[in-house]
C-alpha cells in the first residue's frame, strides 16, 4: 500500500482520530502538495494549499514566476513542463493545484487523476464540453477528491441564496438573466488574426509547454500574460472567465439540470481565432412538473453591431427588470412568480430580493432552515474544504467538486459553441450531443502530439 492509499484508508476508518489541525501531524503525515501555474491566481492557490502540508513540487512556464512563488519553499522541486513534474513526482504528491490557461486544465488534470492525485482546478473545469465529460468519468473511476475554483461557493451568503431559492421562496422560476461587462482584454473585432510581428521567446519561458495541447504557432507577447483569455486556442472568452461564476448561483439555486436548447440571439463579428466582443445567448431548461421551461439569458460585452447609435452601450437585461435598482457591471436577476432576486456581484455573494413593492436586504428576509454547511472563508475556505474531503474520504465535503461544478462548465462552454456555430441547437446531456453535426464537431478539439486528453 502506498502512502496515498494509506492516508485515505486511515482517514476513512478512523475519522475521529484524523481530524486534528494540520500542524498537529508529524512531517510524514502532512499532505504533500504540488502546484501547476504559480503566477497571479496560481500563486495565492499555492500559498493557501501549502498551509495544509508540505509543498514538494511546483511548475510554471516562466522561471521568473516560479522562482518568486517558491521564495519561501526552498526545497520544492521546480519544473517548467507539468508532464515532467507528474512523471517524476506523481507518487509523492497527494493533492495538486492547477491554475493554468484554460486549454491545459483537462490534460494536466487527467494526468494527475491517473496517479490518484486529489485536485484543485481553477475554473473553468475544462476547455471543451468533451474534456469536462472525460474528467467527470476519470473522477468516478479514480475515487479522488476534487474542487473547482468557484469561489462564491465558499461564501455563507452564497449558500444562503442557494437555500432561499431551493426552498421556493420566489415561487415558480419564470426567467433568469445573467450579464457581464467582459471582455476587458483584446479580441474580436479589434483582433481577428494571429500577429504578424513576432518576437523572440524570452529567457526562462517555456513556450512549448505554454502551447500544450494547442496548435503549433510562433511565440508572441500578445498572448501573455493575461490576454490569452480572448484567444480560442487558449481561453474561453467571457463565458469561461466570469460566466462560470455568474451562472453558478442560478444553476445551483434553481436546480437547473435539464438543458434542452441553446440559441445565439446576438453576436459581434465572429472569427476562428478570437472570441466576440458582445453576445446574447438564450438557454432553455426543463422545469419541474408541468411548469413552463425556464429561459436563461446571458449578456456579455458592449454592443457594437450595425446600429451605430448603440455602439458602446452596455449589453444588459431590460432596464425595467431592475425595478429601480442601478445596473452593475456583472450580476444576475432571477425572476419568480412571487418576487425577484438580484445579485450585483460576480460570485453571488451579495444579493437582495424584491417582494411586493420593495427591495429587501438579506437581514430582513425570511430565510429557510440551513441545509448547507457554513464556510465563509473565501478562496482559503475552498482549500480547507478540499483537505477536509481528502482526510474524511468524503468527496461531497468539497461543495464545488467536479460532479457538482460540471453542469455550470457545460452550460458556459455550450454558449461559446452556439455563438461560433450560430442559430439554435437542441441538447441531450445524457448523450453529450446536439441535433446538429456542425455543433457536435465543436464539442471537442484537435490536440498536438504528446498533449492529448484521453477518452474515458
Amino acid at each position: 500500500m502506498n502512502r496515498r492509499s494509506f492516508l485515505t484508508k486511515v482517514s476513512g476508518s478512523f475519522p475521529l482520530l484524523y481530524f486534528p489541525t494540520p500542524n498537529a501531524f508529524s512531517a510524514n503525515d502532512r499532505l504533500q502538495i504540488g502546484a501547476i501555474g504559480v503566477g497571479g491566481k496560481g500563486g495565492s492557490d499555492l500559498q493557501q494549499l501549502a498551509r495544509h502540508g508540505e509543498l514538494v513540487a511546483a511548475c510554471d512556464v516562466s522561471t521568473k514566476k516560479l522562482d518568486y512563488a517558491l521564495r519561501d519553499f526552498p526545497f520544492a522541486a521546480k519544473f517548467s513542463d507539468y508532464r515532467e513534474m507528474i512523471s517524476h513526482m506523481g507518487e509523492k504528491i497527494d493533492v495538486l493545484s492547477i491554475a493554468t490557461p484554460d486549454h491545459t486544465h483537462a490534460h494536466a488534470a487527467q494526468l494527475a487523476l491517473s496517479r490518484g492525485i486529489h485536485l484543485f482546478v481553477q475554473a473553468p473545469l475544462a476547455h471543451t464540453v468533451w474534456e469536462a465529460r472525460q474528467l467527470l468519468q476519470s473522477v468516478k473511476t479514480e475515487k479522488v477528491c476534487t474542487q473547482v475554483g468557484l469561489q462564491g461557493c465558499a461564501s455563507d451568503n452564497f449558500r444562503l441564496a442557494v437555500e432561499y431559492l431551493q426552498a421556493g421562496k420566489l415561487g415558480n422560476i419564470e426567467e433568469i438573466h445573467v450579464w457581464t461587462n467582459r471582455p476587458v482584454w483584446p479580441q474580436s473585432p479589434d483582433v481577428v488574426k494571429r500577429p504578424n510581428e513576432l518576437t523572440a521567446v524570452p529567457d526562462g519561458f517555456n513556450w512549448d509547454a505554454f502551447l500544450g495541447p494547442a496548435e503549433e504557432r510562433p511565440y508572441s507577447h500578445v498572448y501573455q500574460p493575461y490576454n490569452w483569455r480572448g484567444w480560442r486556442a487558449f481561453g474561453s472568452g467571457a463565458l469561461g472567465d466570469v460566466g462560470v461564476h455568474l451562472l453558478n448561483l442560478p444553476v445551483l439555486g434553481c436546480s437547473l439540470s435539464g438543458l434542452k436548447k441553446v440559441s445565439s440571439l446576438l453576436v459581434g463579428p465572429v472569427n476562428e481565432e478570437t472570441y466576440q466582443a458582445w453576445a446574447t445567448v438564450k438557454y432553455e431548461f426543463a422545469n419541474v412538473g408541468k411548469q413552463p421551461d425556464i429561459p436563461l439569458f446571458w449578456y456579455e460585452g458592449r454592443l457594437g453591431h450595425i446600429d451605430k447609435s448603440l455602439l458602446g452601450m452596455e449589453n444588459l437585461p431590460p432596464r425595467d427588470f431592475f425595478l429601480g435598482r442601478p445596473t452593475a457591471p456583472n450580476g444576475c436577476l432571477i425572476r419568480g412568480a412571487k418576487g425577484t432576486l438580484m445579485s450585483p456581484s460576480i460570485f453571488g455573494t451579495k444579493w437582495e430580493v424584491h417582494l411586493g413593492k420593495k427591495w429587501l436586504p438579506l437581514e430582513k428576509l425570511e430565510l429557510s432552515n440551513p441545509k448547507l454547511a457554513r464556510n465563509n472563508r473565501g478562496d482559503s475556505g475552498m482549500k480547507e474544504e478540499l483537505v477536509t474531503a481528502i482526510r474524511s474520504g468524503k468527496t461531497e465535503k468539497a461543495m464545488a467538486n467536479f460532479e457538482s461544478s460540471y453542469k455550470v462548465n457545460e452550460i458556459a462552454i455550450l454558449g461559446n459553441v452556439a455563438l461560433l456555430a450560430g442559430g439554435s441547437f437542441e441538447w441531450d446531456s445524457s448523450l453529450c450531443r446536439s441535433n446538429r453535426s456542425d455543433v457536435n464537431d465543436l464539442l471537442t478539439k484537435t490536440y498536438r502530439k504528446g498533449w492529448s486528453v484521453q477518452s474515458g
